[in-house]
């Protein structure tokens, strides 16, 4: 088990990320953890973040430069892949077809002008977001920053137990073998993680995970609605819209 849980959290990694992680084989016995084991390339992604903002921070460049490159940053060090995932959601969406149309737009791999939009959007709320943050006083806001990446991945890998949209894709591959007891231990995991935050950086902080839960509630919701489930894109595209949220938040906490 323990070594299905390493290889499982090395995949999530490699897969997540474009930072090196050890090859491990993707069989049943170790995707059954793949959902449980995402916070933790979570708080990579996080700590990462984290450590560039408390160095942008003592940086004499202009706040608008700063916060240019920690967009860029979170966007580099996922390889794009939900930034893709967005994009794609943002054609089918906008598209105001029927479901099987925008199932297919999903698969679609070029880019329309909803997906331009919808991208410039959310790189310009983070830029936004981060301007506003640099001001603040720089270890909490870089611990907070630490914690962001971690929600998320919760949530996709809450999303991980909803149907599957398609009889196959990347989203099936990586959730058919999904531990049963799975989204106990992640929404258990998410109220210690919370309880862990707020011990540190106080009650407001209470305002973050709540926006990202809420968030989850109603995506949750709309994936099925809209499209009868979820994709590999739509788990993407929560990535994103989550953390942008969540940063908002981050900034009026």
């Amino acid at each position: 088990m323990l070594t299905d849980l390493i290889a499982a959290a090395a995949a999530a990694l490699s897969f997540l990320t474009v930072l090196p992680a050890p090859r491990t084989e993707w069989t049943p016995a170790r995707l059954r953890y793949f959902p449980v084991v995402l916070p933790l390339a979570g708080l990579v992604v996080g700590g990462l973040g984290a450590l560039l903002f408390a160095g942008f921070s003592c940086w004499g460049a202009s706040a608008t430069l700063r916060s240019v490159l920690m967009a860029l940053f979170y966007l580099f060090i996922t390889g794009g892949l939900h930034m893709d995932g967005l994009m794609d959601t943002c054609d089918a969406v906008f598209s105001r077809q029927g479901r099987e149309e925008r199932l297919r737009i999903l698969s679609d791999a070029s880019a329309g002008a909803f997906a331009v939009m919808g991208c410039v959007t959310v790189l310009l709320l983070k830029i936004g977001a981060f301007s506003e943050l640099l001001g603040v006083e720089r270890i909490n806001v870089s611990a907070a920053l630490t914690f962001l990446p971690v929600y998320s991945r919760l949530g996709v890998g809450v999303l991980f137990y909803l149907p599957f949209a398609r009889e196959d894709g990347l989203a099936l591959t990586l959730g058919k073998a999904r531990l049963p007891a799975g989204r106990l231990l992640l929404l258990a995991g998410g109220a210690a993680l919370t309880a862990a935050a707020i011990s540190f950086l106080g009650p407001r902080w209470l305002v973050v995970p709540l926006t990202g839960g809420v968030f989850l509630h109603f995506y949750k919701r709309w994936c099925v609605r809209v499209f009868g489930g979820i994709t590999g894109d739509l788990l993407g595209a929560f990535v994103e819209l989550s953390e942008t949220l969540m940063l908002l938040a981050l900034v009026f906490a």
